[in-house]
């Protein structure tokens, strides 16, 4: 049996992607939290993101090769679909949570308004000695790296019209169908009930209140977590 370790905090929606994927194909790993961000330098060299997953001592970083890795390793259940046009569009709705609707979020959380309960939460994390010292780099970084990208350069009241429209679009693409392109969920549905858990369980009540008018997303997170072992 392939020894699983999967590194990273749930707060990071890549993480969450991460965890419920390998939870869903009931694949045998161990979660390990992380202590502070030397240790996931360490872990991951390259870009110093996470999550990190090591397969019997394989690393393998980023949340979408970890899925790939483990789709080798385990066909069943499957996360793209066998039928080619509809893995592609799996794999276009992926990216995009990932590259895309990630920024949105990311913007909101780093609002003038919305900035110093993001650092906590994130700081919260952290051993107690940590946080004097992590918190000026925190705020910097993370928050700098999102009005860098563009999205947090935008007043507040655009960036919650163009979430909202991007979950109305989400919305229509579900349609009356239980998951995005199928009736079981796959890569494109971890990648998005990763965006939609950041969205709810952060300091951005903003966010809650435009999924909590579209219930059909909401639904659907609740049947991401029961297909993937719960909440």
């Amino acid at each position: 049996m392939t020894k699983i370790v999967l590194h990273g905090s749930r707060l990071s929606p890549f993480v969450e992607k991460a965890y419920r994927a390998l939870c869903y194909k009931g694949l045998d790993f161990e979660w390990i939290d992380l202590g502070s961000p030397l240790e996931l330098r360490k872990l991951n060299p390259v870009t110093s993101k996470m999550p990190v997953a090591f397969f019997d001592g394989e690393r393998v970083y980023d949340s979408t090769l970890i899925l790939r890795r483990a789709e080798e390793l385990q066909a069943e259940p499957p996360y793209y679909a066998a039928d080619a046009e509809t893995a592609a569009n799996q794999r276009r709705l992926e990216d995009w949570s990932d590259e895309s609707l990630y920024w949105m979020t990311m913007a909101l959380r780093w609002t003038p308004k919305n900035a110093s309960a993001t650092a906590n939460q994130i700081l919260a994390t952290l051993p107690g000695l940590l946080r004097p010292v992590v918190r000026p780099l925190v705020s910097r970084q993370i928050g700098g790296t999102t009005r860098a990208q563009g999205f947090g350069r935008l007043p507040e009241d655009v960036l919650l019209y163009e979430l909202g429209l991007a979950l109305d679009d989400l919305t229509t693409s579900l349609g009356g169908r239980a998951f995005f392109w199928g009736e079981h969920p796959g890569a494109a549905d971890f990648a998005m009930y990763g965006q939609l858990h950041m969205l709810t369980s952060g300091p951005t009540p903003e966010a809650e209140a435009l999924i909590a008018d579209r219930a059909v997303l909401a639904d659907f997170a609740k049947r991401v977590e029961g297909a993937s072992g719960g909440a």
